[in-house]
Parts: structure tokens; sequence; C-alpha cells
């Protein structure tokens, strides 16, 4: 209802239903209308389809690569975001019957949170391809032409579900299995 429309392929669990099919400027987009509205400062400058990051801003925003993996790993060492059997936590192509569930079906990871594993991919706000040395909390690139999803999909196999997965693609490639998770910074 914020933006006016809905995007997903999959709308027969209605409002429950992850939002997919979406790019990754319209994730950021998303963000920003989302902090309007609730009267916080957007973490997005957008001109054109150049996206500008104000850290400073307590506005929702996607997470960094990294934040994402801590929140998906939630302080433990399994292959995916709360278990080492996907089947517990997520939807992938092995129990989803080819489509997208409902949120918050599967069990949550330790710290509560749920579908980090399966259902849909996520955006992130950055891209790198390596990190080298001690980095403690990186952001990755500011720029470029890829940006990197996480956490699999009902779409995808096992493996590709896995906290450790990441694929990239450009940010205006869309997928009815890419979608996001917002996170918010300074309150």
């Amino acid at each position: 209802s914020l933006m006016g429309r809905n995007p997903s392929m999959n709308t027969s669990c209605g409002t429950s239903c992850p939002v997919e099919k979406v790019t990754w400027l319209d994730a950021v987009k998303f963000a920003n209308a989302l902090s309007k509205k609730e009267r916080l400062t957007p973490a997005y400058r957008i001109s054109g389809s150049s996206v500008y990051w104000t850290q400073s801003a307590n506005g929702y925003r996607l997470p960094t690569e990294a934040e994402w993996e801590y929140a998906a790993r939630a302080g433990e060492r399994s292959r995916y975001s709360g278990s080492s059997s996907l089947s517990t936590v997520g939807w992938a192509k092995t129990n989803s019957s080819g489509k997208t569930h409902r949120v918050s079906t599967k069990r949550a990871n330790g710290w509560g949170l749920y579908d980090m594993s399966g259902n849909v991919w996520e955006w992130v706000w950055d891209y790198k391809r390596t990190y080298s040395g001690s980095v403690s909390d990186p952001t990755g690139n500011r720029s470029g032409t890829k940006r990197v999803f996480r956490g699999g999909s009902a779409l995808a196999q096992s493996t590709s579900n896995r906290v450790a997965r990441r694929l990239s693609h450009t940010p205006t490639s869309k997928f009815h299995d890419l979608g996001f998770r917002l996170v918010r910074s300074g309150y």
C-alpha cells in the first residue's frame, strides 16, 4: 500500500507473503518511503540510478552484507539460520512446492529472526568481492555495477540457502524469489 502496487508474483497468502520481484533500487526507495511515513530521516539520497547512504540517518535501510550475516548467524555456527536442518527454518526447493510461503511459519533463529534461510533471497546494501586483512563491520563498496543478495529462496537448492551463500546481480535485476529485509540504525 505504501508504494501503490505489489510487484510480487505470489500473493496467495495475502499481506503475510514476502514481497518479491523487486530491484535493489525498489528496495532503497521503499526504505526511504517508510522512513518518511514514520517521520524518520531517510537513509538514502537517490539521484537517478545513483544512491548515496547517509550513515547518520535514523531511517530504514538495507543491511550491509556483514550485518545481514551477523543477524542470520545469531551467534550460532549452524549451516542455516537457526538450524543445521533447513526444513525446520526455511522454505527451499525441496519443501516449497515451487512457491514462496507466508512469513514466520518456520522456526526463528536464536535472535528471533525468521526466514533468513529460504523463502526469498534478500538484497543487501553492498557488494565486495572479497575482504582481506582485519575488517570490523565492513560496508563494502559504495558504488558499483552489482549488488549482493543473501539467504536463498523457496526455489533454490538447499546448498544455496546456507548462511554463507551469496549471489550478486545488477541493481536493476528482479526475480520472483528476490525480496529484501530492512534495518534501522541510531534509535
